[in-house]
């Protein structure tokens, strides 16, 4: 297959030819009358003893006193001066034209030049460095993240290049951080599974003797029964442990604490939802505001946003979705609500409770954990949720500390 700019070049060259053909065709007889008239004054001048220097005109290119011994080629007029003596001028009738084909021809020459030096400037600083990179996003995906990026100081690249290997690290540490909670996990269910035998053999044992008729009086068979009743209870503490290991994950939140203007957060979040609300028909507005520097990690914030923003989006009506703000003592409140979306407010104080969903999501996909997981968001970042209903309306609202 030809590359794009081998006909490139080929079209070039072709215009190029075309050019030069279209310009002698213009210029075929132009300048006809223009030499006569250098030659009809150079030979007055001349006939007056006035002798001219072929400097002062155009086509003419020579004027010497004729030699019977010269062999004059090309185009040339005798004339005779006032003294008798005889002069020949040479002149060329085509001296504009070649004039205007050679500058036509450079311009052309330059034109090529530069393709040819941008070609491959392109190839060295954009096509090569792009294709040394390219199979790098699917070795990330297939896990190799033990190759590190090579840096290389490129105006395009050199930046993706440095993204890329912090994405590298970052992934291979969160791959590193599961593994570890992974095992920590296994082992710790292992331990428990073990334990869990123990109570387990004893109340099949305790159930066992009861069925058997093997306690004869009243008081063996309460014992048994507290016997049942005791290991229960340390069966209930293990699947509490259980279940409390297997959501560690949602608990273990990291966030950085910096300082971010609030504009660039909410500058994502319209670029974010302008277009896909505008699909929706779904009326979408952001409130005026001053910007301010917010406390906490501003990828999370965003994140905290969307959330909310989705949560609209999926039990709101689709009528319209706001985006407010407010400032409360050293607090910048931001706001999303939504119209529709009927909502009890008793359900209100579990709303934020992992895998609670309310009555309004219906037969709507979701795992409850939207919400749950933006209130931790919001505490480890300093900053706080809530939710409020009204009247076909609902607004959940951030609160952020000031920088």
């Amino acid at each position: 297959m030809i590359p794009v700019f081998v006909w490139v070049l080929i079209a070039e060259v072709l215009l190029c030819g075309l050019s030069n053909l279209l310009f002698l065709n213009a210029n075929s007889g132009d300048g006809s009358d223009a030499y006569r008239v250098d030659i009809s004054r150079a030979c007055n001048r001349i006939r007056n003893g006035d002798i001219p220097t072929p400097d002062e005109y155009e086509f003419i290119t020579g004027i010497d006193l004729f030699d019977e011994e010269k062999i004059y080629a090309g185009c040339y007029a005798p004339v005779k001066a006032g003294d008798g003596s005889m002069y020949i001028i040479s002149y060329n009738v085509n001296r504009n034209k070649n004039k205007g084909i050679f500058i036509l021809n450079a311009v052309w020459a330059f034109v090529l030049a530069l393709t040819v030096a941008t070609v491959i400037y392109i190839e060295i600083k954009i096509l090569k460095p792009f294709r040394d990179i390219s199979e790098l996003p699917l070795e990330l995906a297939k896990g190799n993240l033990t190759v590190p990026v090579n840096e290389e100081k490129n105006r395009y690249f050199g930046r993706f290049l440095w993204g890329m290997d912090v994405l590298r690290e970052h992934m291979e540490e969160e791959k590193e951080k599961n593994l570890v909670l992974e095992r920590e996990k296994k082992t710790l269910i292992l331990t428990l599974s073990h334990d869990i035998k123990t109570p387990l053999s004893a109340i099949k044992l305790y159930n066992k003797a009861l069925s058997r008729k093997l306690y004869d009086t009243e008081e063996k068979q309460h014992e048994a029964y507290a016997g049942i009743e005791k290991n229960a209870d340390e069966l209930e503490a293990y699947v509490e442990d259980i279940r409390n290991a297997v959501r560690e994950d949602f608990l273990k939140i990291e966030v950085r604490n910096e300082e971010w203007y609030m504009s660039e957060v909410i500058d994502d979040l319209n670029s974010l939802y302008k277009e896909k609300t505008a699909q929706l028909h779904t009326e979408f507005e952001i409130g005026n505001y001053d910007d301010c520097l917010l406390k906490g990690d501003r990828d999370r914030a965003l994140e905290v946003l969307q959330n909310l923003m989705e949560n609209a989006i999926k039990y709101g009506d689709g009528r319209r979705i706001a985006v407010t703000f407010a400032d409360e003592e050293d607090c910048r409140l931001i706001t999303v609500s939504n119209s529709g979306g009927e909502f009890d407010k008793k359900e209100l104080p579990n709303l934020f409770d992992s895998f609670y969903r309310g009555s309004n999501a219906g037969k709507k996909k979701g795992s409850g954990l939207g919400l749950y997981i933006a209130k931790n968001l919001m505490k480890a970042m300093g900053g706080d949720i809530y939710a409020e209903a009204g009247d076909n309306a609902f607004a959940v609202t951030a609160v952020f500390r000031r920088g």
